[in-house]
């Protein structure tokens, strides 16, 4: 009985005689992954970065006090993402119906413990603060249309912290005063400021801490305050109007708004350091995609490289953790996209996200909860760990418009970095090829899956030396030692 079965099964299983082929089944045929050249020139040169960072504490600023700062927290954003910048808010004082969500005595134990953690592992952390709105007592009320508005009135009136207003034009020297002990606070306990913006998003009036400018009345601001400020801190830089890259880069909005109206001032100009904008085409949605490269483009051909002044991406967020985009939001991939666009095609010398951690969970505005990360985490340290201040931008480029490529050589440590992203649903070959580039590179990999800026293992360089970008994927090639 069992012999039988047995039998019966051999011969359903084989189908065929020992030896004959004419039945099997034919394998299917290893496709070959196209092949891709990356050329280093490192003889063309461009920015020279000054870092990447974001905002904000180990938990919202409106969260518990006893919740800001967290040293687990404070050793993974140096010593693994890698920040080398930091920006904060300068809160204005709480007014009856206008509480804040900090003040100094709530922000100065991180600030206290990022210095400590910066200075521990011997990294030169740049604090960067913004104001959203000043003191309600230095304000007035405001009307315009827009930034542009030469019909704008501005006058005496009952006016919070919050919903816009704008600054009173008789109190330059009490807002100057303002930054100053700003300024000083941070010098008390041993900081240097590296750069101030007078003011956070200028044109949106917002239920939040905000103040509100015309294009005017801005350039009015830089030249009342700014000279009031540097008479005290000469070395503090300035930089601004932190609008949006779309309405200062897009082709039919840049004639109209801030940067337009700073180039046009020859006093303003000469009162603002760094031209800063936000990655948002409102405020709140993140400005991703294509149409990202004209915008840089744009900005870089008539405002940073006529005025002769740096550019910086100074917030941005609206991103999931989803890999890719889904409903119609930019997933952590197109981040790892738009950044490349602002490092190409804007020249820009700092990125900084906005919340960098929010305990409530990885939501679309932040980059980790506490030390707990994701995909956006892992992106965005394929750039903040491994491309470091003082690192310059050299030429690289590739025929294959699906394969983003960006450069950077840092003397000063004897490091190459290449960042490349493979922006296709399919797999690529890579050769990496230049005069004097590096012989051997440490690849770093994110990819949808389980790698996040896993170290791979070495790659060579040459012109027969291929290794797989896999699809959808982004990698680092490090050359040199360790970056930090």
């Amino acid at each position: 009985m069992y012999l039988l079965v047995f039998s019966l099964m051999t011969q359903v299983v084989t189908g065929c005689k020992k030896g004959d082929k004419e039945n099997e089944p034919t394998p299917d045929p290893v496709k070959e992954l196209a092949k891709v050249t990356v050329t280093v020139d490192k003889t063309t040169k461009y920015q020279t970065i000054e870092g990447f960072g974001f905002f904000g504490a180990n938990d919202v600023w409106w969260g518990p006090a006893n919740n800001m700062w967290n040293e687990a927290w404070g050793e993974k954003v140096i010593s693994d993402l890698g920040i080398t910048i930091w920006r904060n808010e300068l809160y204005p004082p709480a007014i009856a119906g206008a509480n804040q969500d900090a003040d100094w005595n709530k922000q100065k134990p991180v600030v206290q413990g990022l210095k400590a953690k910066a200075d521990q592992l011997g990294v030169n952390l740049k604090y960067i603060v913004t104001v959203w709105s000043p003191p309600a007592d230095m304000k007035w009320q405001c009307n315009f249309s827009w930034a542009g508005d030469a019909n704008a009135t501005r006058s005496a009136g009952k006016v919070s912290t919050k919903n816009g207003g704008t600054l009173n034009p008789n109190m330059y020297t009490e807002y100057a005063e303002f930054w100053k002990t700003c300024l000083k606070n941070y010098k008390d306990i041993g900081i240097d400021v590296y750069a101030i913006s007078l003011q956070n998003e200028p044109m949106f009036k917002q239920t939040f801490n905000s103040c509100t400018y015309t294009t005017v009345w801005y350039c009015e601001l830089l030249d009342n305050v700014v000279p009031k400020i540097k008479a005290a801190y000469p070395g503090v830089k300035v930089f601004g109007s932190e609008n949006m890259l779309e309405m200062e880069g897009k082709s039919n909005n840049y004639p109209y708004f801030y940067h337009q109206a700073i180039k046009n001032s020859a006093t303003a100009k000469n009162n603002i350091d760094v031209l800063a904008v936000h990655g948002y085409s409102d405020g709140v949605n993140a400005s991703s995609g294509s149409e990202l490269a004209k915008m840089w483009t744009n900005h870089t051909d008539q405002f940073s490289t006529p005025m002769n002044k740096p550019a910086w991406m100074t917030e941005t967020s609206g991103y999931s953790d989803n890999w890719l985009k889904s409903n119609n939001i930019p997933g952590a991939l197109n981040l790892a996209m738009d950044m490349y666009q602002a490092l190409v095609y804007g020249n820009i010398q700092a990125w900084v996200w906005w919340q960098g951690s929010d305990a409530a969970g990885i939501g679309n505005y932040c980059l980790m909860s506490g030390t707990k990360t994701g995909k956006k985490y892992s992106v965005s340290r394929q750039f903040y760990r491994y491309i470091r201040p003082g690192a310059v931008r050299v030429k690289a480029s590739t025929p294959d418009p699906d394969i983003l490529v960006a450069a950077f050589e840092h003397t000063g440590k004897g490091t190459q970095t290449v960042v490349i992203i493979n922006a296709r649903a399919e797999g690529k070959m890579v050769s990496v090829q230049g005069t004097d580039v590096a012989g051997e590179f440490t690849m770093f990999r994110t990819d949808s899956s389980s790698e996040n800026c896993k170290e791979i293992g070495k790659v060579n360089s040459g012109t027969d030396k291929y290794f797989e970008i896999p699809a959808n994927s982004i990698v680092t090639l490090q050359a040199g030692g360790t970056a930090l």
